[in-house]
């Protein structure tokens, strides 16, 4: 488990980017960075299995793209 988290205001930033690229209103996006984030504190299986989460929710919504984006707004370096 990774010992990442992220301020309010670095998760606000990310849902109002991913809210502009994927057409998502605010509330949405935030639920959805949500998702992510906590996936990225997991680490391992949970990163790759958000992304199937994410689309779920939003079938119109990348996962993959999604998790990436998000990842990148947070600094996080999925590499």
């Amino acid at each position: 488990m990774n010992d990442q988290t992220w301020p309010e205001d670095m998760l606000e930033y990310a849902a109002a980017n991913a809210a502009d690229r994927f057409d998502l209103d605010q509330d949405q996006a935030r639920d959805l960075v949500g998702l992510v984030s906590e996936a990225l504190e997991d680490g391992g299986d949970a990163v790759d299995d958000v992304a199937w989460d994410v689309h779920q929710q939003d079938d119109s919504v990348p996962g993959e793209d999604f998790v990436e984006d998000v990842a990148d707004s947070l600094g996080y370096d999925l590499g």
